[in-house]
């Protein structure tokens, strides 16, 4: 399943909010990030703001925050492979407030990645009690450990569930041959601590096999 094509980002000129339409509040908005800029610019805060921080020379505080004109300095400035000299902050915000999966969070002048670190940081997340299934998705040849031993967060601080099925899919077909696994997510929130960390992501240091249900492969076939 193919990812939904990025949407260029707008300013409105009337009341200065970031869209992804050409027109508000009546009248033609200014063109601030193309699409490809805008991909470009989210994977790089991503990559830094979860895994590489020291490649420009960002230090994150305990709980990933870094200010925002530090990490928009870092990316213009230090980042080692250049190309963003046509970078502002309004285009850091604007990724940031725009993200379609809330992978930013923002507080005062501050930024951080709501989850998927790898490096040691503790984000303060709200824990859920889930109703019904959660969904992850992987490649096939990783489904045998997976029944056998359960899904561990491997280079990253938790396992990442979502609540969407297609965001699942998605997240399998970049491995390879794509499957998704069914979580007993309201019975594994009773046992475990679940955090959501997004509007669609939610976090736990593991899923032992028993809160796996089933497996979705393409074709309508189950194992």
């Amino acid at each position: 399943m193919a990812p939904p094509a990025a949407k260029p980002i707008y300013r409105c000129r009337v009341c200065g909010r970031y869209i992804e339409e050409p027109v508000h509040c009546g009248k033609p908005a200014e063109l601030i990030l193309d699409p490809a800029r805008r991909v470009r610019l989210s994977r790089l805060m991503s990559g830094l703001l979860r895994h590489f921080p020291w490649e420009a020379g960002l230090s994150l505080d305990e709980e990933g925050f870094v200010e925002v004109g530090e990490l928009y300095r870092a990316i213009r400035y230090r980042w080692p492979r250049g190309g963003y000299g046509w970078l502002r902050p309004e285009h850091v915000l604007a990724v940031a407030l725009l993200d379609p999966k809330g992978r930013f969070e923002l507080k005062g002048d501050l930024i951080r990645a709501r989850y998927g670190h790898s490096v040691e940081v503790r984000p303060q997340y709200q824990r859920v009690v889930v109703d019904g299934t959660l969904y992850h998705g992987t490649w096939e040849g990783a489904v045998p450990a997976i029944l056998r031993e359960g899904l561990k967060p491997m280079k990253r601080l938790y396992v990442h569930l979502t609540s969407s099925l297609r965001d699942a899919w998605r997240r399998g077909a970049s491995r390879g041959r794509p499957v998704v696994l069914v979580v007993d997510a309201a019975a594994l929130s009773r046992e475990k601590e679940v955090y959501r960390a997004g509007p669609t992501v939610y976090l736990v240091d593991e899923v032992p096999p028993r809160f796996i249900l089933k497996v979705l492969r393409r074709r309508g076939r189950e194992g």
